[in-house]
């Protein structure tokens, strides 16, 4: 840590609810490739950011962890289009496609809303003109509102006055008759004012713009099956400083200009459909430290979607596992590997202890026990109960550690071959496993574990390590069981995770549904 970054954070304690400085003191251990350490320090704020600047900037620097704060930011600022469409974009690469329709469909209303109308004088003018076509510029702010031009009636309608007085339009399809000047001129300044209204109506339901970044956004589109979510570029112009910051730390004064990082937002994700429902996808590539931009590709397991740069698939090689449950996890995992693209990878497989399904690796039993070998080095996993408890031999610093692998052709086709290859073993132990799988150096950014039952497992410590270890989420997949649904789902909703069960067809099913509604599966499990 440098002389400026540690009087950044020495300011920042004294003042943490400063936006602009938290920022800062993140960008200084971006200059250290400290990627963990800058998303953990924006994800834990005590408070929301106060502008939309801020907002950009939490969301580049903090991925799925900053969905949380970005919520809390729209219960304050609920007409914040732009909020929405950030919330909408994390939400759909997260794979929760219902709750980004609803703020991607908030944001289309306000973003249209806000557009600029014609109003004041050249309104009058254009209808005093007595002009039944829009002029040049009317239509082009019209078409910024999306409201389709005012047309006059048919050819074939005639005004008729009714004895209360009132004039209405009445169908008269063998008159002939063009509709006289006056008429027309009527019907346009109806229009118009009712236009009018409407404008007028939505200026006071919506609360006036306040002091706040300038924001040009493109509202992302509905994630429909056939279509795909699109984001553009987003230009933002910063109008003022936090007072507090100047006042605690001076040198953050002269780092405001460079407060807005090169590290862009997410890309949007895009996953083609397999016999699964998902199979084989074309994210794109980008990410932190490599080529490209945003939070890296996109890998998706038994429905279960999440984008990173770094992938770990921690896979249940015990065994309870049937043979058609390993080939069921072997094809997914083909689908999965082969549609990473530009980004890194591995694979761990664990029963009672684990090891990686890469060369140099292996695992012998040791009677109760299970001997890795890898890495360098030894690693016994002694049985200290029953098949579902087992304890490392040694220090926790001295887990094995496997090494990432680029999602090469060929590391893909060599990987694949040692998970087919290799027997099962003995044992079932969920913590230990996830263990040696978040000591990964560095981190993974996200982690796909599948189980064929909860061998007694219990969330707590796993978390722990979760939030100590970059908190990466864990994608739970049950393979054809619902036994241990509660741990499961519980480890997956507080990791921001994705819950499955893959029933026994090899489909899957929607965890956290199957708990809320569990007769709608039945006969599947």
């Amino acid at each position: 840590m440098s002389e400026l970054e540690a009087s950044l954070t020495q300011a920042l304690e004294a003042h943490p609810q400063d936006w602009s400085l938290r920022i800062l003191v993140a960008e200084k251990m971006l200059e250290r490739a400290a990627l963990g350490g800058a998303a953990e320090l924006v994800n834990a704020a005590p408070c929301p950011p106060e502008t939309e600047a801020h907002l950009h900037r939490l969301v580049e620097l903090g991925g799925f962890g900053s969905i949380p704060l970005i919520e809390a930011y729209l219960r304050a600022n609920p007409a914040s289009g732009y909020g929405h469409t950030l919330l909408a974009d994390l939400l759909l690469q997260k794979g929760d496609l219902e709750k980004a329709e609803q703020h991607r469909t908030v944001a289309l209303a306000l973003n249209s809303a806000n557009a600029p109308v014609l109003t004041g004088p050249e309104a009058d003018a254009t209808v005093h003109s007595g002009e039944v076509g829009p002029t040049e510029e009317t239509a082009t702010e019209s078409s910024e509102l999306s409201i389709p031009p005012i047309a006059p009636p048919p050819p074939d309608l005639v005004r008729e006055t009714a004895g209360d007085g009132e004039d209405s339009w009445t169908a008269k399809p063998n008159s002939g008759k063009p509709r006289g000047a006056k008429a027309t001129a009527i019907l346009v300044a109806i229009g118009v004012h009712l236009l009018i209204a409407i404008i007028a109506t939505i200026v006071v339901i919506l609360p006036p713009n306040r002091d706040e970044p300038e924001i040009v956004a493109a509202v992302i589109g509905p994630p429909a099956k056939k279509q795909e979510m699109q984001k553009k570029n987003v230009v933002k112009q910063t109008k003022k400083t936090s007072a507090s910051s100047a006042a605690a730390a001076p040198l953050a004064q002269l780092m405001r200009a460079n407060a807005m990082a090169k590290i862009s937002l997410p890309n949007v994700t895009r996953t083609s459909k397999g016999p699964l429902g998902i199979g084989d996808a074309d994210f794109g590539g980008g990410g932190f430290g490599g080529s490209g931009d945003g939070l890296g590709s996109g890998a998706s397991f038994f429905g279960g979607t999440s984008t990173g740069k770094r992938f770990l698939f921690v896979l249940d090689h015990s065994g309870s596992m049937k043979p058609n449950q390993v080939e069921l996890r072997n094809n997914e995992l083909e689908k999965a590997l082969k549609g990473l693209k530009g980004v890194q990878y591995q694979v761990l497989l664990f029963a009672g202890g684990g090891y990686y399904a890469s060369k140099g690796w292996s695992i012998e039993n040791k009677g109760p026990h299970n001997l890795a070998k890898g890495g360098g080095g030894q690693y016994l996993f002694k049985r200290v109960g029953g098949f579902s408890n087992y304890d490392f031999d040694g220090a926790d610093s001295r887990l094995p550690k496997g090494e990432w692998l680029e999602s090469t052709s060929a590391n893909v086709k060599a990987t694949m071959e040692r998970v087919e290859k290799d027997k099962l073993f003995g044992g079932t132990d969920w913590g230990l496993a996830l263990d040696i799988a978040h000591r990964m150096e560095p981190a993974p950014d996200v982690i796909f574990f599948m189980a064929d039952g909860t061998g007694g497992n219990k969330p707590a410590p796993i978390l722990k390590t979760n939030e100590k270890y970059g908190k990466p989420p864990i994608n739970m997949v049950a393979m054809q069981t619902t036994a241990g649904s509660k741990e499961f789902a519980e480890i997956a909703k507080k990791t921001g995770g994705t819950y499955i069960i893959v029933d026994r067809k090899g489909k899957p099913i929607d965890g956290f549904d199957y708990i809320r509604n569990p007769d709608k599966y039945k006969g599947r499990i």
